[in-house]
């Protein structure tokens, strides 16, 4: 009885032996690593920056950071040893976030925890959501906003088209900048424009009632020629060669300039009086029909008074193509006059088979 008492007392005692040895081996898992250390947080756009200094042991292997986001969801960034800092995107909101760091062995022994807080500054996509303007266009809108905080974003136009078909205009939207949608009816629509960021999050959407403004195409009978660079009636002469065949709206005539009896090469131009004055919406141009020897890059200048002029845009022209090339002039000037500047292509000359004007009349 004795000998069996003794028994129970030593299986007793080497019971209280292991569980002292493993809750010590569980206390040496927690504190076989220092702690990260001097944890710096600093708030951006959307996201929290962080910078700490590593622990000193050799075998000090990652530094896992973990949070909740918005939705509840459990977050963990492991951050390589190599470096000793992180950036935590996607946050959604402005609301304190308690992040936690512990460092870790190769073979999962870890630190105890450093807990640190932070509040992000506004997402990027609301920030650029409270500069967004849009306004009416002609058979459109355009849409602008203003991007300081040098994130990358989308931007996405919802409307329905003049078949109500729902259509979405895509923009990118990394930096400030402007949109344009077109090929719209005046009338009026619903136009909802919305962020995104690089990770998906959408911000809330802004809307636009507007009315797109009405594009006509501007009458020719009553162009006249104000100035030119050359011209050449050895062509035919008409009116072939002359600039008035730029604008009779016939595609089988055209422009030329000279080669007979001397061969100045670019830049070439002509410039048209369109006796009113108007708004431009777009040029559009047709190649000397099946000829693909002529320019290949062009401007447009307009005037009021056929004196002062304004640059309007230098543009690429496809010489290999038949078809009507449109071109936009975004800022929708007023003008009476214009100036169309030949500036480069394979061969000294230039030709051109028509030009047309749209827009609105004053």
């Amino acid at each position: 009885m004795y000998n069996m008492k003794r028994k129970i007392y030593f299986l007793v005692g080497l019971a209280f032996s292991l569980l002292f040895a493993a809750c010590s081996d569980e206390n040496n898992d927690v504190s076989v690593l220092s702690p990260v250390s001097n944890v710096q947080v600093t708030a951006g756009y959307g996201q929290l920056m962080l910078s700490w200094v590593n622990p000193p042991e050799e075998d000090f292997y990652y530094v896992d950071v973990t949070y909740k986001d918005a939705n509840g969801n459990h977050i963990s960034n492991k951050v390589s040893k190599y470096v000793s800092g992180d950036t935590l995107l996607g946050f959604v909101d402005t609301n304190k976030y308690d992040l936690t760091l512990t460092a870790y062995t190769l073979s999962g022994k870890h630190s105890a925890p450093v807990i640190v807080s932070g509040t992000p500054l506004e997402p990027a996509f609301n920030v650029a959501l409270n500069s967004v303007t849009m306004v009416s266009d002609f058979g459109g809108a355009i849409i602008k906003w203003e991007n300081s905080t040098g994130q990358k974003l989308t931007l996405q136009v919802r409307y329905k088209n003049d078949a109500n078909e729902k259509t979405t205009a895509i923009f990118d939207a990394s930096e400030s900048g402007s949109g344009l949608i077109s090929g719209l009816s005046a009338t009026e629509r619903v136009f909802e424009v919305f962020f995104t960021d690089a990770l998906g999050n959408n911000s809330a959407a802004k809307t636009f009632t507007i009315v797109p403004m009405a594009e006509v195409k501007i009458d020719k009978s009553k162009w006249t020629v104000l100035a030119y660079s050359s011209q050449e009636p050895a062509e035919g002469g008409n009116p072939n060669g002359l600039v008035i065949a730029a604008f009779d709206d016939d595609l089988s005539t055209y422009w030329h300039t000279q080669w007979a009896g001397g061969s100045p090469g670019y830049p070439h131009f002509f410039a048209v009086d369109m006796n009113q004055q108007v708004t431009i919406s777009r040029v559009v141009c047709n190649r000397r029909k099946g000829d693909s020897r002529g320019q290949t890059q062009f401007q447009i200048l307009t005037s009021l008074d056929g004196i002062n002029w304004e640059d309007q845009g230098t543009f690429d022209f496809n010489s290999t193509s038949d078809a009507d090339q449109s071109f936009r002039l975004v800022k929708n000037p007023k003008a009476r006059y214009f100036k169309y500047v030949a500036l480069k292509g394979p061969n000294f000359f230039a030709f051109l088979g028509e030009i047309t004007i749209y827009g609105s009349l004053e």
